[in-house]
This record gives C-alpha cells, sequence and structure tokens, in this order.
C-alpha cells in the first residue's frame, strides 16, 4: 500500500446517505534538492504542469471535518496499472507507429518524388501518440478507479 498525507477540502452527504469527504493531495515531486548546489533542478520544469493540488472524493468512515489533515492508503496493484497504461501501452503504441508508417507510408503513397521513411515514422509516431491518448481515456472511463482508503487523523 502507498501512503499519502491530504487535506479535508470539503464534507459532503451522498444521495446513498453515505458521508463523503473531498480530500487535497498536495503533489511535491523530486528529491527536494532543486534549489540546492549540485540538484538537477527537474522539478522546476514540471511546476507549471503540475502546481495546482490534486483533490479526489471519498468515504468518510471516521467523521472528518474540513481543515483535518488524514493518511490515506492506495493499493499498489492500483498504481502499477495506472503506470502501465499510462506509461507503457502508451510508448509501445508510439513506436509500432513508428515502425509502421516508416515501413508503409512509402509503399502506400507511392509519388514523383521520394517519401522519406522518416516522414512516415514522425506521421506514424503521431497516429500512435493519439491511439495512445485514446485508449487511456477510454481504460479510465470502462475500469471504475479503486478509491483510495483513509487509514487515520492525522
Amino acid at each position: 500500500m502507498a501512503e499519502r498525507d491530504a487535506s479535508v477540502v470539503q464534507t459532503l452527504q451522498g444521495s446513498d446517505g453515505l458521508l463523503r469527504v473531498r480530500l487535497e493531495f498536495d503533489i511535491q515531486g523530486g528529491c527536494g534538492r532543486c534549489n540546492e548546489p549540485g540538484g538537477c533542478g527537474g522539478v522546476s520544469l514540471a511546476q507549471p504542469l503540475c502546481s495546482k493540488p490534486k483533490s479526489m472524493v471519498v468515504s468518510d468512515p471516521i467523521g472528518l471535518s474540513v481543515g483535518d489533515q488524514v493518511r490515506v492508503a492506495i493499493p499498489d496493484d492500483w498504481l502499477s496499472r495506472g503506470v502501465t497504461r499510462t506509461y507503457v501501452v502508451s510508448l509501445v503504441l508510439f513506436f509500432v507507429g513508428s515502425l509502421l508508417g516508416g515501413a508503409l507510408l512509402p509503399e502506400l503513397l507511392p509519388m514523383r518524388w521520394q517519401v522519406s521513411h522518416d516522414v512516415g515514422a514522425m506521421m506514424g509516431a503521431g497516429v500512435g501518440l493519439i491511439a495512445a491518448w485514446a485508449q487511456l481515456h477510454v481504460s479510465q472511463r470502462r475500469t471504475p478507479m479503486v478509491s483510495p482508503r483513509i487509514l487515520e487523523r492525522l
């Protein structure tokens, strides 16, 4: 189980009568040495993309209120499935598209000038990225997301 700390930002009453809370996770990446001498500064490149906190609605088994800090457990298999879906499948589709595009485009579109294999590879890679984006969105809708479990109030 992966454990993360979160803050309760809203309490909700579900239509089924169960109490729920909106948790806000402060995402901080990197090793914490970005501003120190010898630090790579890689996190500063990602800050514009990941600057706002992530939030999630989960059931409230312990009666929390706004402002409470909690520790949340996320199943490891859920994390590994998410990584596989996001990165591995996307990279495979990218490379397969690139290889097929480089091999097939010059054969399918013979022109007076030579369509290079590089152009076909770039077009195939673009198609592969679009296919990866589509499979990610379809798989997120098809497979319900496992809800993290609140372990304790901090």
